[in-house]
């Protein structure tokens, strides 16, 4: 009984770690309750066995059938459902299947690039299936059709079911398999859409050996011809499957196959630019963009890549050119205003981006970025009016854009309307809870306002949520020692080095806070750090001499003070008004002389 028992105790293990894999993988409501009757029928086993405990018929009954019985139903299920795919696709797509389509229609994949059709589908097909009989044809031929308006009306479930009927019919046409590659792609079935583009070469190849071995007349080989000459597409859609994958390797390889079949396809062309600009390699992705211009100098996508490449490769004369282009070839688009705008901000030529973006918002005023942009140039020429006025056109485009919220904010605080500043920062925050500057910028304007511990509240929940902002440990610790709170501060100062130990600001009040606190060794290891940092503050060295002065170790405050002379001579009139150093001034006053 006991070698039985712990068979199946066993067994179950098995089983259980099977179910949990297709738990995971299906996600369903009865795989659940199969693994979670399965734990339970476990645990009966397992009981038994330690306490040596004889169960009943109906108890094992129990755990056979819901620990080893249903388990092994599933597993046959599988099975049978794994052997139906592979007959159906012609590949293996692994032991348990996955329904794609609920998955599809909430993918939010950007397509990088997009795979094309092949023009001539629907009568390719038809000559490919020229052995159909006739009463046949007709019906054919209408599915056909009716498979390609759907596919061009963007209806792609209803366009994949009926390519997947006529496949069940004809699976060894290599054009419904493309088209059935590409709408595998449009619902972002991106491994599916590969498995039937390697397929189509594979049927091709298949049709070139038959046709090889049945007959060498010059009607076959420019069948032969044709047929590899439009394996350029099945290589181009399979290398931009890749580049939305993000393969760039391999999807560098099928547009390099694409060229070597068709040099002319620019569109091929247009992928390696991508992928090299991708890779880093802008230079080289530049020739490629530029190749194309030469044999196709209106082609607007080009020209607006080849512009924001120029534009990251600080060639800006050249950038502005593709962008004056965009805008020339289709001035009702956005893009080429945009990005002249930007690049004209980028060179700090404010007034000129204002002329872009003014000129595009004639034409389009509905266009959230173009005000948005516009009221950026315009703050930074100081034309504040504007500036409110054409965020506030921004907002009602995009309510929820805490950036528009938050430069609307700076514009009133250069304004110093530190109330409507405040609210927006606020609105901000409701917006986006970790927007870390705008934590900052509003414990700074309370702070301008004398509401200190509106400020500390502010900072306190900006570290709440954004944990590792050393900034805002900064500006909280600013405002205690503002407060004289110097225990508080040097210790929120500590806090802001541990996340980031290479401001020079923070040792220096850090120094400062110590020094209020009466810690003066403490103080000064802070200012010798700052030290370290910028060798040029010659205030670090008077804050130093400050410290030495009060310890009562004079030469040590003398030689400091020496030091941040020679840097900057302007501070001999603070050591004269600070009491601190009464008793070296006549030192001071002797080695000058």
């Amino acid at each position: 009984m006991f070698l039985l028992t712990t068979f199946n105790m066993f067994i179950l293990i098995i089983l259980i770690a099977y179910v949990f894999y297709r738990l995971l993988k299906t996600k369903s409501i009865i795989t659940l309750v199969s693994f979670t009757l399965q734990l339970s029928a476990l645990t009966i086993v397992i009981l038994s066995l330690v306490n040596q405990v004889i169960t009943s018929n109906s108890i094992e009954m129990f755990y056979l059938l819901c620990g080893i019985v249903i388990p092994c139903l599933l597993l046959a299920y599988d099975f049978r459902s794994m052997i139906k795919k592979v007959k159906e696709k012609g590949s293996f797509e692994g032991f348990i299947s996955i329904d794609r389509h609920e998955y599809d229609k909430n993918d939010n994949t950007t397509e990088v690039m997009n795979v094309i059709t092949n023009e001539t589908f629907v009568n390719d097909t038809i000559s490919e299936l020229g052995f159909i009989k006739d009463d046949l044809f007709k019906g054919i031929r209408k599915k056909l059709i009716q498979a390609e308006h759907l596919y061009n009306e963007g209806n792609y479930d209803d366009a994949y079911e009926l390519y997947a009927n006529l496949i069940s019919l004809f699976g060894s046409s290599a054009y419904l398999y493309f088209n059935y590659a590409n709408i595998s792609f449009k619902k972002g079935m991106y491994s599916e859409a590969q498995s039937y583009y390697r397929k189509v070469l594979e049927l091709n190849e298949q049709l070139i050996g038959n046709m090889k071995k049945a007959s060498h007349n010059s009607a076959n080989a420019e069948v032969i011809k044709n047929i590899l000459f439009k394996q350029y597409l099945v290589y181009y859609n399979i290398g931009v499957t890749y580049l939305n994958m993000g393969k760039l390797e391999f999807a560098l390889d099928s547009f390099e196959k694409t060229l070597e079949i068709n040099p002319d396809f620019n569109i091929a062309k247009e992928g390696i630019g991508r992928i090299f600009t991708e890779k880093g390699n802008k230079h080289e992705a530049a020739k490629y963009y530029e190749e194309i211009l030469a044999k196709d100098g209106n082609n607007y996508v080009i020209s607006l890549l080849l512009g924001n490449l120029f534009m990251e490769l600080e060639q800006t004369s050249q950038a502005e050119e593709c962008f004056k282009k965009c805008i020339k070839l289709l001035p009702d688009k956005p893009e080429g205003y945009l990005e002249l705008g930007k690049l004209l901000m980028l060179n700090m030529n404010y007034s000129e981006a204002v002329k872009v973006y003014k000129t595009y918002n004639g034409i389009n005023e509905e266009d959230f970025e173009a005000h948005f942009n516009l009221a950026g140039c315009y703050f930074k020429i100081h034309d504040l009016d504007k500036a409110v006025a054409e965020y506030d056109k921004a907002l009602k485009l995009n309510p929820q854009s805490h950036n528009c919220l938050f430069n609307l904010s700076l514009v009133y605080e250069e304004m110093e309307e530190y109330d409507k500043a405040i609210e927006l920062y606020k609105n901000a925050l409701l917006i986006k809870i970790d927007f870390v500057d705008a934590y900052n910028n509003l414990g700074i304007v309370f702070s301008k306002q004398q509401r200190q511990m509106e400020a500390l509240a502010t900072y306190t929940n900006g570290i709440k949520a954004c944990t590792d902002n050393y900034r805002l440990y900064y500006n909280m610790g600013v405002v205690l020692f503002d407060l004289r709170r110097y225990d508080d501060a040097a210790d929120v100062f500590n806090r802001a080095l541990e996340k980031n130990s290479e401001d020079t600001d923070i040792y220096y009040y850090l120094g400062a806070s110590l020094t209020e606190a009466k810690k003066y060794d403490q103080a000064i290891k802070a200012y010798s750090k700052a030290l370290n940092q910028n060798l040029s503050e010659a205030e670090i060295y008077y804050n130093i001499a400050a410290v030495y002065a009060m310890m009562n170790k004079h030469d040590i405050a003398m030689d400091n003070l020496k030091k941040a002379i020679s840097i900057n001579p302007e501070i001999k009139k603070e050591v004269y008004l600070n009491n601190v150093f009464d008793a070296i001034q006549g030192q001071l006053y002797l080695a000058e002389g």
